[in-house]
């Protein structure tokens, strides 16, 4: 693995572009909140409950997207498996994500975020904790039940999380939440991503210049262990900060029960 990425973080080409764009945020957040109509509605965070289950969902996005670009690398670089075989490979992370939205969906109503939640959290710094103890004869259907119970842990806490963001919003701009949701996810998806692989490469340099064994592989494959161990660290965060959540009326109920109830009569005298 080439350590260019890892090497590059301190150049001044870096600093200068993070010091730039911290700048630029900066100044985007000021004009957005003196903007009557902005771009992004970044009042909604205001609402207390908004930005803890906003900043819950930006580490569940950490942890994720993070994790899913490690299985691939993992596969094909230590394993030897070609990407039509992880492709494959990577198919229970599907299932189990395909298994658990709709079951999230149905104990939403009933019980709110927080039970699912914190059960999604589990799953996932479940999975991630078995794979940062990785070896290179680590049976295959470990890696894929460990990939099954990902996928549960995602489709059941995102799907609640995007829900329940939606449902905490100030009901005045709910209708503008989801731009803000969505860039969020991107910019904190790219820096997840750019992050991990950047420490990965690094790593694994390193482990690799430490190696003293017959088998290379063995320390690439540490090194992915520990990058898991990383990434587990997010999603324990995001279990400690989903036993917070508290529980709020959906949207639609927050519109205005009243309004509902009136139309019922005004019907009723007809």
């Amino acid at each position: 693995m080439s350590a260019r990425g890892g090497t590059d973080w301190g150049s001044g080409r870096t600093l200068t572009g993070l010091i730039v764009g911290g700048v630029a945020l900066l100044l985007f957040i000021f004009v957005e909140l003196r903007h009557r109509q902005p771009l992004l509605e970044l009042r909604v965070f205001k609402s207390f409950a908004f930005t803890q289950g906003i900043i819950l969902s930006w580490i569940l996005y950490a942890a994720l997207f993070g994790s899913i670009i490690l299985f691939p690398l993992m596969l094909q670089q230590a394993k030897g498996y070609t990407p039509l075989e992880t492709g494959l490979i990577l198919l229970p992370q599907a299932l189990g994500s395909m298994l658990g939205m709709p079951i999230g969906g149905r104990l939403f109503d009933r019980f709110g975020a927080r039970p699912i939640v914190i059960t999604g959290t589990v799953f996932i710094s479940t999975a991630l904790l078995i794979m940062s103890q990785i070896t290179l004869d680590r049976p295959l259907y470990v890696i894929m039940l460990n990939l099954f119970l990902l996928g549960c842990g995602m489709g059941l806490s995102m799907m609640t999380m995007n829900t329940y963001i939606l449902n905490t919003a100030p009901k005045e701009l709910v209708g503008r939440v989801t731009p803000l949701t969505n860039s969020a996810q991107q910019v904190i998806v790219s820096f997840a991503v750019a992050g991990l692989t950047g420490y990965l490469s690094t790593h694994s340099d390193k482990v690799l210049a430490a190696y003293k064994g017959p088998n290379p592989l063995e320390a690439v494959v540490g090194a992915f262990g520990d990058t898991f161990l990383l990434t587990s660290g997010f999603a324990i965060a995001g279990f400690v900060l989903s036993l917070f959540i508290r529980r709020v009326k959906p949207a639609a109920q927050k519109s205005g029960s009243g309004d509902v109830r009136g139309e019922e009569s005004m019907l009723a005298g007809h």
